[in-house]
């Protein structure tokens, strides 16, 4: 019977004439949102929308629920009978379509306002989801950014601004997470700064330098830690690729302090450190920097190339090549796949088990694009910020975004997640938006 009478309201009017298909859906849902796996005779007009109604009324709930749909393993877009056509599917067989909860578009939660470009973002929270360590972001859960005035900011999870780092003398380019809590900014100065957070007044924070990292010869642009958090690696202009030790803070700064005042005099404010080991990775501008695992990082280059590198052997193990200088990277170990943005106003996508072939997937902005992230918690779900000045979400099974987030202008400069729930962005306007999804 479920094959053959109307299954929704936007089906009653359908012309007996109008060409059907056989359709089974399925879902990974929980059991609530589950439907019979008998075949309905749907005409192929049907879009998302039609669909979805299809869904609600055989579910019977009071709450409307609006789902997207998979076909041959990507979104729909456009018709069931478009999709037949683009999958050479001719309905001889019932056509499998997976339904799954439609992602609404996020809200923009707050502002925070910089006096200059913000060149980069990291969050606390990412980071303890990814190094897998839960306390991290419960120790300090930030967001930091970096600036082109030459300082790193903190921000509370309502925006607001608890802690300012200040020690570069150019313009930061790039920040991240350590391990134990501390955070690192990058400078077109060529330096490195380790910084510790210690609570002040009225729920603010002070930073102290622990560490000041010296190797690099020209403006640093990327850096990115292990998982441990107790190595980080770099990158810049000087197209190295630099392997640090993050800063040992173990010793309390109470044990310091009862060393006899003229030996503390001796002792610069900031000890300087040099990189365990060096390597001439790139011939032009290292850009984008990912340590997923404890022995293989990712490192991308204006040199159009993305190369993998076993940090214990020192030697890249293997590299792809997109021909167009690549300005931003993130890896995704749940889907195996590399991201990768570029100058010519793309997109890739890349299988990190099928070495040497060509991008699996192409999604396009209008100019550059600046920054990716991959979701955390989503092997399908990737940001992405351009000098376009959008900011998108993608879903890799389509090409077109799911949302634009709101804009920066003239550019949007980085991208990240702040856990599962929440974008940050930045952009050439100073402003660093919280973007917040529905629960």
């Amino acid at each position: 019977a479920l094959a053959t009478r109307p299954a929704a309201v936007g089906m009653a009017s359908a012309s007996a004439s109008e060409p059907h298909v056989q359709c089974i859906f399925t879902t990974r849902l929980p059991p609530q949102w589950r439907v019979s796996d008998a075949p309905l005779s749907l005409p192929t007009r049907l879009s998302r929308y039609g669909l979805s109604e299809v869904i609600n009324h055989l579910l019977s709930t009071e709450t409307t629920r609006p789902f997207d749909f998979v076909v041959n393993g990507e979104l729909l877009r456009g018709s069931l009978e478009k999709a037949m056509t683009r999958h050479g599917l001719t309905g001889e067989q019932a056509v499998m379509i997976e339904y799954v909860e439609l992602l609404a578009p996020p809200n923009l939660a707050c502002d925070s306002n910089h006096p200059d470009w913000v060149s980069s973002v990291a969050s606390a929270r990412t980071h303890a989801m990814l190094s897998g360590d839960p306390t991290a972001s419960e120790r300090v859960p930030l967001v930091l950014s970096g600036c082109y005035d030459g300082s790193g900011r903190a921000w509370g999870p309502g925006g607001e601004l608890v802690c300012t780092m200040q020690g570069h003398t150019s313009g930061v380019k790039a920040v991240c997470w350590l391990g134990r809590g501390l955070a690192l900014t990058a400078s077109k100065d060529r330096t490195l700064r380790a910084w510790s957070f210690q609570s002040a007044a009225k729920e603010q924070l002070t930073a102290k330098c622990e560490q000041l990292y010296v190797g690099h010869t020209d403006s640093v642009e990327a850096a990115c830690a292990n998982p441990a958090g107790d190595r980080f690696c770099s990158g810049g202009w000087d197209g190295q690729l630099c392997i640090w030790r993050a800063p040992d803070t173990s010793v309390s700064t109470a044990e310091v302090d009862h060393e006899p005042a003229a030996k503390r005099a001796r002792t610069p404010a900031v000890s300087e450190a040099h990189p365990l080991s060096k390597m001439q990775a790139h011939s032009e501008c290292l850009s984008g920097l990912c340590w997923r695992t404890a022995a293989l990082l990712y490192s991308a280059s204006w040199d159009g190339t993305v190369r993998e590198w076993d940090v214990n052997a020192e030697s890249s193990t293997s590299a792809v090549t997109s021909q167009k200088a690549v300005l931003c990277l993130d890896v995704s170990l749940a889907s195996a796949s590399i991201v990768t943005g570029h100058s010519d106003h793309c997109l890739r996508v890349w299988d990190v088990r099928q070495r040497g072939l060509s991008a699996r997937l192409t999604l396009a902005h209008k100019s550059w694009v600046s920054g990716v992230a991959w979701a955390p918690h989503q092997p399908l779900l990737l940001a992405s910020a351009s000098h376009d000045g959008s900011v998108r979400l993608w879903d890799t099974r389509s090409t077109v975004p799911l949302h634009e987030l709101p804009a920066h202008k003239p550019k949007s400069l980085c991208v990240s997640w702040d856990g599962s729930d929440r974008l940050v962005s930045g952009g050439a306007d100073g402003v660093l938006h919280f973007s917040s999804f529905a629960a």
